[in-house]
C-alpha cells in the first residue's frame, strides 16, 4: 500500500523542504515477522534523524537573534547546523572528537563550518564547549541536554510512526531505535507509549564494551533524556552485527543503509521479536565507506541465507 503525494512538492526555501520531506518513508523490510523501517535518511540537510534536533534547536536560537552558534558533535547535527547556519547566514563553529569520518569534516568545511578538532568523543568536549560559547558570546545550542532535542521527535517522528501504521492498519509492538544524544528513541518513545501505553516495547541500541559504531555510543549515567521513559531492553550490538545487518538489508531490500541504522537490524534479530516492529534508520550508508571497508568481509562470513 502507498499513499498518493498531495501537491507538486515544489518548495520556495529549504526549510519548506526540510519539513516538506516529512513524513519520512515508512517500508516494509522482509527480515522478521513484520518489520517497518523510518527512513530517517529522506531528510535533506545531514541525509539523517539528525536534521529534526538541529532544526528545533535553531530555530529556537533564531528566536533569541543568535548570531554565533557553538555546538561539539559526532558528525550528523553537526552537518544539519552547518547546512542551516549557512542558510541563515550565522556563524557556525564546530567542534569534533579527531575520531570522527574524513567524510564528516570535508563535508562541514564545503558548508562554511569553523571545524575543530580535539578529544575522543563528544560527551568530553561538550562541557569545554559550553564554557566557550560563554566567554565568547556564542550560543551553545547543547544537544546532550536540550530537552528540544526530545521534543523535536515526540512532535515529528513519533507522530508520523502513528499516522503511517494507522494507514496500513497496524498497532506497534515494538520500537527499535540506537543510543547516542537518545534524542530520538526517547521522543519517538514517550509519544507512542502516550498513545498506546505499556503494549509497546521500546528497545535501545548501543555499541558492544571495547566496539565504535558511527553515529552510536553506549548511554552513560548522566544522560537525563533516558530518565525520561522506560526502556524494557539495552542491547549491545559490535561492529561487525551492525555491518552484518546493513548486509541483510542491502540484499534483501536494495537499501544501503548506514551502521547504526544496521545495529537496530541486529538488535532486533537479536531480540527475535515479534509481531509490528518499529525500527528507526538514522541514515544512509554513503559517509561509511571506510567503516564499511574494515568490517564488510567479516560480516559477510556471519551472514545466512
Amino acid at each position: 500500500m502507498s499513499v498518493e503525494l498531495s501537491g507538486p512538492r515544489v518548495f520556495e526555501d529549504p526549510i519548506q523542504l526540510l519539513e516538506g520531506m516529512w513524513p519520512t518513508p515508512l517500508v516494509r523490510i522482509p527480515i522478521g515477522e513484520d518489520f517497518w523501517a523510518k527512513l530517517e535518511f529522506y531528510n535533506p540537510f545531514s541525509h539523517s534523524v539528525k536534521d529534526r534536533t538541529a532544526w528545533f534547536l535553531l530555530r529556537e536560537a533564531l528566536k533569541r537573534d543568535s548570531k554565533w552558534i557553538m555546538e561539539a558533535t559526532s558528525g550528523n547535527t553537526g552537518l544539519a547546523l552547518a547546512a542551516l547556519t549557512a542558510y541563515f547566514k550565522l556563524k557556525f563553529t564546530c567542534f569534533i572528537p579527531t575520531t570522527s569520518p574524513e567524510s564528516f569534516k570535508l563535508m562541514l568545511s564545503m558548508l562554511g563550518a569553523d571545524v575543530q578538532e580535539m578529544g575522543s568523543r563528544t560527551t568530553e568536549i561538550a562541557p569545554l564547549v559550553r564554557q566557550l560559547a560563554t566567554v565568547s558570546g556564542a550560543t551553545n545550542l547543547d544537544q546532550f541536554n536540550n530537552d528540544l532535542n526530545v521534543e523535536a521527535h515526540y512532535r515529528t517522528t513519533g507522530v508520523e510512526v502513528r499516522k503511517q501504521l494507522e494507514a496500513v492498519g497496524r498497532t506497534p509492538r515494538n520500537l527499535v531505535a540506537t543510543l547516542g544524544t537518545a534524542g530520538h528513541l526517547v521522543g519517538v518513545a514517550k509519544y507512542l507509549r502516550e498513545v498506546y501505553g505499556n503494549e509497546v516495547r521500546v528497545v535501545g541500541v548501543q555499541p558492544a564494551v571495547g566496539s565504535g559504531i558511527p553515529g552510536i555510543k553506549r548511554v552513560e549515567e548522566d544522560n537525563r533524556f533516558v530518565r525520561m521513559v522506560r526502556i524494557d531492553d539495552v542491547v549491545d550490538i559490535s561492529a561487525e552485527e551492525s555491518v552484518w545487518g546493513a548486509l541483510q538489508v542491502a540484499r534483501s531490500s536494495g537499501l544501503l543503509i548506514g551502521p547504526s541504522a544496521g545495529a537496530t537490524v541486529a538488535a532486533a534479530t537479536k531480540l527475535k521479536l515479534s509481531g509490528t516492529t518499529v525500527l528507526i534508520f538514522p541514515d544512509d550508508a554513503f559517509k561509511y565507506m571506510d567503516f564499511y571497508s574494515k568490517h564488510v568481509e567479516e560480516a559477510t562470513k556471519l551472514l545466512q541465507f
